[in-house]
């Protein structure tokens, strides 16, 4: 009997956020955000991320500090429960921002290369916003070069039908008041569902790195604190 043993998975975590409508109103009904808020570039059809012109420090308004710790939450049940990492980090919130999608402007694939895990929370998702998608560079099931690349034209394309075991593309639907966490080598964009969408995405996006606790600095891997850090300028 044949067995079939799909290895090296990449785990994607989601779960919906307490008090959403409260994080929600504040974006609407005061300008709490607003230092953080990136609208994309509208000269362009799309808008990248490494282009953040505001300073990503969200997670430092004490309003939000409830928001961020349960993200923080989140990420130690991702690591610790899911992923099955000991127990031997602290967290900590480098960076975070407001990202405003207008139109039917994308967010081209892209890591975050200063982290471990990334999240995305979906503020505000009218209907028919874009889909959040992830993009398998290893392409292990690739029997030929571009064999099953989605954006390959049908006819062209070897696949019959995509499934988990021969896509280089993974698409979810957001939702609104859910947080994604993932980890952040993952190449991740924004792809839009319909041309004619002219509302406006809304999602808070972060970065969190693992830092080795004091007593586990003899880690031969791993980030140490910042305080143990000889700074140049």
């Amino acid at each position: 009997m044949s067995e079939i043993f799909n290895v090296f998975p990449t785990t994607i975590y989601a779960d919906r956020i307490e008090n959403h409508f409260v994080y929600k109103k504040l974006y609407y009904e005061t300008n709490l955000y607003s230092k953080y808020d990136y609208v994309e570039n509208e000269r362009s059809s799309t808008v990248s991320e490494g282009q953040v012109d505001v300073d990503p420090l969200l997670h430092l308004e004490p309003t939000l500090y409830p928001l961020f710790g349960e993200i923080i939450s989140h990420v130690k049940k991702y690591v610790l429960e899911i992923l099955e990492y000991k127990d031997i980090f602290n967290y900590a919130i480098t960076k975070s921002w407001i990202s405003r999608a207008r139109d039917n402007k994308e967010i081209p694939w892209h890591i975050h290369s200063t982290s471990h895990v990334s999240f995305v929370y979906f503020l505000n998702i009218p209907p028919n916003s874009h889909q959040t998608t992830f993009l398998n560079r290893e392409n292990a099931n690739g029997l030929f070069l571009g064999s099953n690349s989605q954006n390959t034209v049908d006819d062209a394309t070897m696949v019959k039908k995509y499934n988990d075991l021969n896509s280089r593309t993974f698409f979810i639907h957001p939702e609104e008041g859910v947080v994604l966490l993932f980890p952040s080598t993952v190449s991740h964009g924004t792809k839009a569902v319909d041309e004619n969408f002219k509302d406006e995405r809304l999602a808070i996006v972060g970065d969190v790195n693992l830092i080795l606790k004091e007593e586990f600095l003899h880690h031969s891997m791993g980030l140490i604190d910042e305080k143990y850090w000889m700074k140049f300028s």
